[in-house]
């Protein structure tokens, strides 16, 4: 271990580099890394991944099942998973909460150098939902402890208990994401959606809700160059295909066009020439998997990749450096709901 921290003692791009650096050189012979890398738990999903002081770090749920037991055990916690290499993972600590079901971890890194896990907390009475609440855990300097996951607050004329913010991304020291309410009127499945924002990532303020129709909830944001934010929802009601909005600053007016696909677990990331790379469970007459689409804002998206996937999958995450895209996401086609990570090359995705 200690001989794999010294080769990677490097700066972020360069340790990035390394790994890509043989491909680099053939580029004819660019190959696709992928491995299972944790299936210890009941149930491993909901992943994300991130690069932080040379190292990857992968969070995921880890629970009973997809929700917790009848009986109320079986609740979610936090993994987190850290590799200095891709190749070897480690347990690097679990966030955990008595009495909540932890869900869908999403990292980032904050302008001041720490990593940034927000999460769902869910609380279940034999399996039916009573609140759900938007909790955040921050890492030290040196991302090796995370903090006790800490309730978020929300401008109390939207605040209900079911507010859920489902990912944070960080622009120009302003962190935004999109707070899904779930149980709106009363009403079972009926949602709506508010663009938010936090400077530190415990408070955040409204700044628009969001025009989507059908039932909309998980949704990433991304910016493309001079700040256009792109935000891609996914929407369970009426003929819920994914929707893709733009809006420039200060984000109040938005432009939606309608997906030809059904989302679950959107997530994307912006590459060379404003292309769009989204990662996403794709729904087919044949059985669920999960893949990679490819695309421009106004324009059709084309799947490019279906990862090895079947029955309860797909959350992926995702970032891309070097001319390659790093991801993670989650599957049950090898027997057991298992964690999977991997490292793809632009060349691959045609």
């Amino acid at each position: 271990m200690r001989k794999l921290r010294f080769i990677f003692k490097v700066s972020a791009i360069a340790c990035l580099l390394a790994f890509c650096m043989s491909a680099q050189a053939q580029p004819k012979e660019e190959t696709m890394d992928l491995r299972r890398i944790w299936d210890r738990g009941g149930h491993n999903a909901f992943t994300d991944i991130a690069f932080f002081k040379n190292k990857l770090y992968v969070v995921l749920r880890e629970g009973a099942g997809h929700i917790p037991n009848k009986d109320n055990t079986g609740n979610g916690i936090i993994r987190v998973l850290s590799s200095v290499d891709g190749e070897y993972w480690e347990s690097a600590g679990t966030i955990e909460l008595e009495g909540v079901d932890l869900r869908d971890p999403k990292i980032s890194v904050t302008p001041k150098k720490r990593m940034m896990i927000i999460m769902g907390g869910s609380v279940y009475e034999q399996q039916e939902l009573k609140s759900i609440s938007t909790y955040v855990s921050t890492s030290d300097p040196n991302g090796n402890r995370f903090s006790d996951p800490e309730q978020i607050t929300l401008d109390d004329p939207i605040k209900s208990d079911f507010d859920w913010i489902w990912r944070v991304t960080w622009y120009e020291k302003t962190g935004y994401g999109v707070l899904y309410q779930s149980y709106v009127d009363g009403e079972k499945g009926k949602t709506k959606a508010y663009l938010v924002k936090t400077s530190k990532g415990e408070e955040y303020e409204v700044i628009t809700e969001l025009a989507v129709d059908g039932n909309p909830n998980e949704a990433t944001i991304r910016f493309l160059s001079g700040g256009e934010m792109l935000i891609l929802v996914r929407r369970e009601g009426e003929d819920k295909m994914g929707m893709l909005g733009s809006s420039k600053a200060p984000y109040t007016d938005w432009t939606w066009e309608k997906l030809d696909y059904r989302l679950g677990g959107p997530n994307f990331e912006i590459i060379p020439i404003n292309k769009l790379l989204i990662g996403t469970r794709v729904y087919s007459e044949e059985g669920n998997y999960t893949a990679l689409l490819l695309g421009k804002k106004g324009e059709p998206f084309k799947e490019v990749m279906r990862l090895p996937s079947g029955g309860d999958n797909s959350y992926v995450g995702m970032f891309t450096i070097a001319g390659y895209v790093w991801l993670s996401y989650y599957s049950t086609h090898e027997g057991k709901t298992s964690v999977y990570y991997a490292r793809i090359p632009y060349s691959k995705l045609k």
